[in-house]
């Protein structure tokens, strides 16, 4: 996150367990809920496809969605439904997926009221989306929740908020001109990290983890890697990219180049 935006991660993370609340009213159950986090990231490292997604209306310019991960949204609907919250390998159906995001919504209110110095307005649903993911629309602020349900399980939902019109301008870094500063600068070596998806796994399993243990991932995971510039200020995101093979070693097909990098 930028430097300036301390105030505004500070006002969700307060506001995370008042979500929790509210979602445990509409279920009739305890529900806590902890922030896993307030992060400017590509939209691909937080969703992929077969997740649970809707679009929102928060008054800001962009993209504004809420996602459930597809490994959620089965105990999720039976939490809301009246069960505990239990998992269950199988994808959401319609109905699941309409009610989710009925009750969500509104349980994420103290999320928009924390936000409302910042332009944020409110959160209304549209409609469940069949649609792919738009991850080709720029970065997101991700609001990551963690909730604890009765069954023991843990699930999490994700509040995507346009980046650019949310956090305060960065300025541009200066680009050389074309010239001899650039024929040097071009020979220099720069590192590219690529990244897969971020998996979700409860408190309790990782705190088992030991080496040989195995972290299942989304089937999707390999088609939504992300590649970027480490650095101080943060990672810049320049491509994505799908798993490959070149001969006999591993490879990455890049599928996107983020515009004015070349």
């Amino acid at each position: 996150m930028p430097a300036g935006a301390e105030r505004l991660v500070a006002g969700l993370t307060d506001a995370v367990p008042r979500v929790g609340m509210l979602l445990g009213a509409a279920a009739g159950r305890t529900v806590t809920t902890t922030s896993g986090g307030v992060r400017r990231v590509a939209l691909v490292e937080v969703a992929v496809d077969g997740d649970v997604w809707a679009p929102l209306d928060c008054g800001l310019p962009g993209t504004c969605l809420l996602v459930v991960p597809r490994a959620s949204a089965v105990a999720l609907a039976d939490l809301l439904m009246g069960g505990l919250g239990e998992a269950d390998e199988r994808a959401a159906n319609r109905l699941e997926q309409t009610l989710l995001v009925r009750h969500l919504v509104p349980a994420l209110r103290p999320l928009a009221t924390a936000l409302a110095e910042h332009g944020v307005d409110g959160l209304d649903a549209q409609d469940v989306s069949d649609d792919p993911l738009p991850t080709g629309t720029g970065e997101v602020v991700a609001v990551l929740l963690d909730a604890a349900l009765p069954s023991g399980g843990t699930v999490r939902v994700v509040l995507c908020l346009p980046a650019r019109s949310l956090l305060p301008a960065e300025p541009e870094p200066s680009l050389p001109t074309a010239g001899p500063a650039e024929d040097v600068l071009g020979d220099v070596p720069v590192s590219v990290a690529l990244r897969l998806p971020a998996t979700v796994v409860s408190a309790a399993d990782l705190d088992e983890l030991a080496p040989g243990d195995v972290l299942r991932l989304d089937p999707a995971a390999p088609d939504s890697l992300v590649g970027v510039l480490p650095r101080a200020a943060g990672d810049l995101l320049v491509l994505t990219a799908l798993l490959g093979r070149r001969g006999e070693q591993r490879a990455v097909v890049v599928s996107d180049v983020l515009p004015g990098l070349s």
